[in-house]
């Protein structure tokens, strides 16, 4: 790929794989899916192009809601090894260690003696009172577990809007725990992510990349009035901060300005293979042969500006949306937060002093296998999870060699200054 692949990777407009805005909301699919990257929610299963369903418009029972506190906490492994021992008689298989692990460790309590209340739908004020005990405070002495959000919302882990007058939904458990991550824990200086962090759970790049916020390439030093593009392709309105990873195929994509159609935008292609014209009803049309990753830039808000001597210009505001293919069913690949990389290719970035891979053969990510570099411009290092990480030394190219159960793959990255 053209080096313009290395030069806008936090400016590019990527495309979701959750839910529709229109169903769950942008802030719950947001939520959703930092916490996705970082390893601590794990939807409901994945559609047919490998991305994630979140199912975030459905109430979710008592024993799914432990279960997302526990993979938000990071023990997810731990629990599923445990034996642990409940009094319940009323958990299902998959769930017991997950009941069980939280039950042991204070994190909730029965619906009686011998009940857990596995299936019964789970409440707001339940889920806090999950969240608030996982940050070091106590039911019986810091808060009332059945108006749990009086304490929640003193502490900035919610914002007023929960009580048990309505349907908490998968998407509100989201919105709850990746606020959690951001909060500071009883007694403590550190916030929940710091924690983890610490805990060796995700690493601080992987942190920083997951809540990265959508930036946008201003070519002028004016600022516009509008900032807000967001996309919906074949009608499926998506979050405007994500990815989209498709198949082979012919896309209408429409772009939305403040949440309206506009037709006042010129696009065209930045990088990769595919193809990209603009209709006559404002949408524009992307046929996407699925061979790379495909760059289109859309450019809007058009000033002209008074460069003196009866000289002018013309600026614009840059927005880049992005298809990628999916992780082959065969043979390695590379993700670097959420992009397909192919044996072979090379990239590169400006924009932060690190790269943070995942590495998949077969289609399924991978974590025991070695890394080999040559050169002296990134240095490699596999963390325990499995993730990638190459830290930037300096200007040049570095080439690393996978090995895994006797099969390589090489690829090139570049430490951009």
């Amino acid at each position: 790929m053209k080096k313009v692949l290395g030069i806008l990777i936090v400016l590019v407009m990527i495309l979701s794989a959750g839910s529709a805005v229109s169903a769950a909301g942008a802030e719950a699919v947001t939520a959703a899916d930092t916490l996705y990257e970082l390893g601590l929610f794990n939807g409901t299963g994945t559609n047919a192009y490998g991305r994630p369903v979140y199912d975030l418009d459905r109430a979710p029972t008592r024993q799914e809601a432990v279960t997302m506190l526990v993979r938000l906490l990071g023990k997810d492994a731990e629990a599923k090894k445990g034996s642990w021992e409940t009094p319940f008689t009323d958990v299902d298989d998959w769930a017991k260690p997950y009941v069980g692990y939280a039950y042991e460790n204070g994190l909730t309590n029965g619906t009686s003696a011998t009940t857990f209340g596995g299936n019964e739908t789970v409440t707001a004020s339940q889920y806090l009172t999950f969240v608030l005990r996982s940050l070091g405070y106590d039911s019986n002495t810091d808060f009332q577990w059945d108006a749990a959000w009086d304490l929640s919302d003193q502490i900035g882990l919610t914002d007023g809007r929960y009580t048990n007058a309505k349907t908490f939904l998968r998407g509100d458990v989201t919105i709850v725990s990746c606020s959690a991550l951001d909060v500071v824990q009883k007694g403590s200086s550190q916030t929940l992510a710091e924690k983890l962090i610490r805990e060796g759970i995700f690493i601080q790049a992987e942190y920083e990349q997951a809540i990265l916020p959508p930036a946008v390439l201003q070519e002028s030093t004016e600022k516009p009035d509008t900032v807000n593009v967001t996309f919906a392709i074949n009608g499926e309105m998506l979050p405007w901060d994500w990815h989209y990873r498709t198949g082979a195929g012919t896309y209408i994509v429409t772009p939305y300005l403040d949440g309206q159609p506009f037709d006042d935008y010129e696009v065209e292609v930045e990088d990769g293979s595919g193809t990209v014209y603009k209709n006559g009803d404002g949408t524009f049309t992307v046929e996407f042969p699925a061979k790379e990753t495909f760059f289109i830039a859309l450019y809007y808000n058009f000033i002209e500006h008074d460069n003196g001597n009866g000289d002018s210009s013309i600026s614009r505001t840059k927005r880049s949306l992005t298809f990628d293919i999916p992780i082959p069913a065969s043979g390695f690949a590379i993700s670097r937060k959420n992009w397909t990389l192919l044996p072979g290719i090379s990239f590169g970035q400006n924009t932060t002093p690190y790269y943070v891979l995942d590495v998949y053969y077969d289609g399924v990510r991978i974590n025991d296998y070695t890394v080999t570099a040559s050169g002296s411009a990134l240095t490699p290092s596999v963390q325990a999870d499995g993730t990638l990480l190459l830290m930037k030394d300096g200007f040049g190219k570095g080439q690393f060699t996978i090995t895994y159960k006797g099969k390589k793959a090489s690829f090139s990255a570049w430490g951009l200054e």
